[in-house]
C-alpha cells in the first residue's frame, strides 16, 4: 500500500490480506531454493486445501508479535527431505548421515524461512520473534482441522523443482493482531548473493 491511511475498508483489508500472502510465498519460495539448492524452482497450487494432512511430516515455526502472528509449516515425506539435503552436504560420505540429520535439516528450513519473514516485518517496523522449530507427524495437522478459524489468512501451496524430481507442501496460518500497523505495508524481493553455507 503506497498511502499511510488508517485500514478501515474491506478493500483495504483484502489488499494488505494479498500482500502478505503474496510475500509469505515469496520469501518461502526464494528462501528453499537458495538454502536447499533446488533448481527450477517454482509454486503450484494445490487443488484440495481441506486435505490438511499433505505429508508423513511436518515442521513448523512460529512467528509473533503484537501486530501479526504467522504460522509457517512444510509438509514432507522422508525422501523430500533427503532429497533436499542431498542437494546441501558437502560429499558422497555425508550422505550417509541423511537418515539422522534429515529432520534438524527441515527445522532449520523453517528458522530460515522464519528469518526473512522477521526481517521483512522488521523493515516496515512491525517488531516480531521466532519460536523455536518443530517437527512432527503430518497426521497431527488433523487434530486442527475442526478448529479452522476463518478469520485467518489460511493458505497452502506445493513448492516443486526440477522435472517434478520432489515436492513439499507449505502452508501458512497469518493472524492480523493490529491491521492499523500495515499502513504502509510493502516489500521489495531482494536477491542476496552471501553464501548460505554447507549443511553438516
Amino acid at each position: 500500500m503506497s498511502e499511510a491511511t488508517d485500514i478501515t475498508t474491506s478493500e483495504d483489508r483484502e489488499r494488505t490480506v494479498e500482500n502478505l500472502r503474496t510475500m509469505i510465498r515469496g520469501k518461502v519460495l526464494s528462501t528453499l531454493t537458495k538454502s536447499a539448492r533446488l533448481e527450477e524452482s517454482r509454486i503450484v497450487e494445490v487443488e484440495n486445501t481441506d486435505d490438511f494432512v499433505y505429508g508423513h511430516w511436518m515442521a513448523f515455526i512460529l512467528i509473533s508479535g503484537s501486530s501479526v502472528r504467522v504460522t509457517l509449516k512444510l509438509h514432507f515425506s522422508n525422501r523430500t527431505a533427503k532429497i533436499m539435503l542431498g542437494n546441501k552436504v558437502k560429499n558422497e560420505t555425508d550422505k550417509d548421515k541423511l537418515e539422522r540429520i534429515s529432520m534438524d535439516f527441515m527445522k532449520e528450513q523453517c528458522n530460515l524461512m522464519a528469518g526473512a519473514l522477521k526481517t521483512t516485518f522488521n523493515n516496515s517496523k512491525i517488531i516480531t520473534g521466532l519460536s523455536i522449530p518443530l517437527v512432527t507427524r503430518g497426521f497431527d495437522e488433523a487434530v486442527f482441522s475442526d478448529k479452522l478459524d476463518h478469520g485467518k489468512i489460511n493458505d497452502v501451496w506445493r513448492l516443486t523443482w526440477g522435472q517434478e524430481e520432489g515436492d513439499v507442501i507449505c502452508s501458512s496460518v497469518t493472524e492480523v493482531l493490529q491491521w492499523s500497523d500495515f499502513n504502509g505495508f510493502s516489500y521489495e524481493e531482494v536477491d542476496e548473493d552471501d553464501d548460505e553455507g554447507v549443511f553438516l
